[in-house]
């Protein structure tokens, strides 16, 4: 009999103790079944909505963890999406990323980060102020933008047409920002498209501002978004709703902060913890881009961004609405967060 019991007990506690292993295995698998999303960005204030996405646990909420990898330059991204290494990646509308779809790379433009206004700023060198009054009075001057086929070509672009004239009437030099500060210091360049805070350097280095270069438009510029792998993006419908829902949060979050203020310490803070500029002083004085409404890109601008760069013959072909924006995600991540 007493056999029997300690037989009886030995069975009632392994069962137990499986039953408790079982348990807690559940719990290890659940803590880490988050389903991981990876993200390329070039670091700057279109983060905004992604970082607050972060921070408040928008995507933890969703099960999502997100993971962001920055890079110095949009190109550098472009292969790692292509072969699935970044799960999407956040920066400008430029021209690499319509010939990056025109030749067949998965890639899909889903969702907004930064939109007008986005507070570019046209700065001249200090010895043209008593010349220079308005875009018409670029004719001929040197003019410093980004890159070649890059957003700050595309709005200076459009500026002058604005008034009549074209890129070809200016002498644009294609040169990162901070060289451009000094560019103009010494004179070797007559003026340059700069975004926050870089205006300020440009500025405090004897520049001035001429005009904001976003502002002349039309329509509203489309500045920078999110880009999807589209092979995962198919596979990983449901995860991608999720995770467009947590970012809509997130861009409302930004939102708020960059119109009234409300909790803009919150987000400087954010950025102090994300982002290279470690100055909090240089993100309380600084015009905060616009970001568009519940992250819906504009497709008018897409396309006519598209256009300008056919025009110039950096693109062999204007592709259709539908193959450089995929409207789904925010569409259906809109309906998630109603429900």
């Amino acid at each position: 009999m007493e056999e029997d019991h300690v037989k009886r007990f030995s069975f009632a506690e392994k069962k137990q103790k499986t039953l408790a292993c079982l348990l807690l295995c559940a719990g290890a698998i659940s803590a880490h079944a988050a389903d991981i999303i990876t993200i390329g960005t070039v670091p700057n204030m279109g983060d905004g909505g992604l970082i607050c996405a972060i921070e408040r646990g928008y995507f933890a909420h969703q099960n999502i963890e997100v993971r962001i990898t920055n890079f110095a330059t949009a190109s550098a991204m472009t292969a790692l999406i292509a072969r699935g290494d970044l799960t999407m990646v956040r920066g400008g509308v430029n021209v690499s990323y319509f010939n990056s779809v025109a030749r067949g790379l998965p890639m899909r433009y889903f969702a907004n980060s930064t939109f007008a206004p986005a507070y570019h700023a046209l700065i001249m060198r200090a010895g043209l102020k008593e010349s220079v009054h308005s875009a018409r009075d670029l004719k001929g001057l040197y003019i410093g933008t980004t890159a070649i086929g890059g957003l700050s070509e595309y709005e200076l672009g459009k500026t002058l047409e604005s008034v009549g004239l074209s890129l070809n009437d200016v002498d644009t030099k294609p040169l990162g920002m901070p060289e451009s500060v000094t560019a103009i210091s010494n004179g070797a360049l007559d003026g340059a498209v700069f975004v926050p805070p870089f205006d300020a350097e440009a500025i405090k280095s004897g520049g001035w501002k001429l005009l904001a270069p976003d502002e002349a438009v039309t329509p509203p510029m489309e500045v920078s978004g999110l880009v999807e792998n589209t092979d995962w993006a198919a596979k990983n419908q449901n995860t991608l709703d999720r995770f467009t829902a947590a970012y809509i949060q997130g861009t409302r979050c930004y939102l708020e902060a960059a119109q009234s203020g409300a909790n803009r310490d919150e987000l400087i803070r954010y950025y102090l913890k994300y982002e290279p500029i470690k100055d909090p002083a240089i993100y309380a004085a600084m015009q905060w881009p616009g970001t568009a409404v519940d992250a819906r890109p504009s497709i008018a601008s897409l396309m006519d961004q598209q256009e300008f760069y056919a025009r110039r013959g950096y693109l062999k072909t204007v592709l259709p609405a539908e193959k450089i924006l995929d409207d789904g995600p925010v569409t259906r991540g809109l309906a998630l967060l109603t429900k």
